[in-house]
């Protein structure tokens, strides 16, 4: 953690905001990939780097994209292993039970857990691989929730100080982002129980 740390200071977050923007969409695209498959890296701070170097909605999109696609390659990768290995392995309660409620109800709470900003979406993905969840359900869950939970990333990346300087701002933000998350799993409640 501190090697991470000490690697993200400001000088080497100007190099990498450059270079990101000489690479073009390549380089804002294949952060947010990286970071689907290392959970240490911090995904706020690529959405950041994308926003400053390409600004707000490319930035955004470019960020929305990236962390799609290696959701999704970190998913079909999990999906193509000997998955009976790593379930005997799994002692952890709290796994178990995610992967209980993926396999029970595998829209609904796939697309809430990757709706909160700071949701560790390596193990969501992992779990929902283990899990047996279906490629197009997945991607339904995924697509949209993550374009939800980019959109809070990608405003706190601009306004950043802000955020900081006005802890009020902050916390209506942040209950701004629960709202909108207890709005979505109620509307996907109500057209699961319209489907039944």
């Amino acid at each position: 953690m501190e090697l991470i740390d000490n690697f993200f200071t400001q000088e080497n977050i100007d190099l990498i905001i450059d270079f990101v923007r000489s690479t073009g969409i390549l380089g804002g695209v294949l952060m947010p990939i990286i970071e689907a498959f290392f959970p240490i890296l911090p995904l706020v701070l690529f959405v950041t780097i994308n926003i400053t170097a390409f600004g707000f909605v490319k930035g955004y999109i470019y960020s929305w994209i990236g962390n799609c696609l290696g959701s999704f390659l970190l998913f079909l990768l999990i999906k193509k292993i000997d998955k009976s290995k790593i379930q005997s392995k799994i002692e952890n309660s709290k796994i178990k039970n995610l992967l209980n409620k993926i396999n029970n109800n595998d829209f609904t709470i796939l697309f809430i857990l990757y709706c909160f900003p700071f949701t560790p979406s390596f193990l969501i993905s992992g779990s929902s691989a283990l899990a047996d969840v279906e490629s197009k359900h997945f991607l339904a869950a995924l697509i949209p929730s993550k374009l939800l939970m980019m959109f809070s990333l990608a405003f706190i990346g601009l306004n950043i100080r802000s955020f900081i300087q006005n802890p009020l701002r902050s916390a209506a933000f942040i209950g701004l982002v629960v709202v909108i998350n207890y709005l979505g799993k109620r509307i996907i409640k109500y057209y699961e129980s319209k489907l039944e």
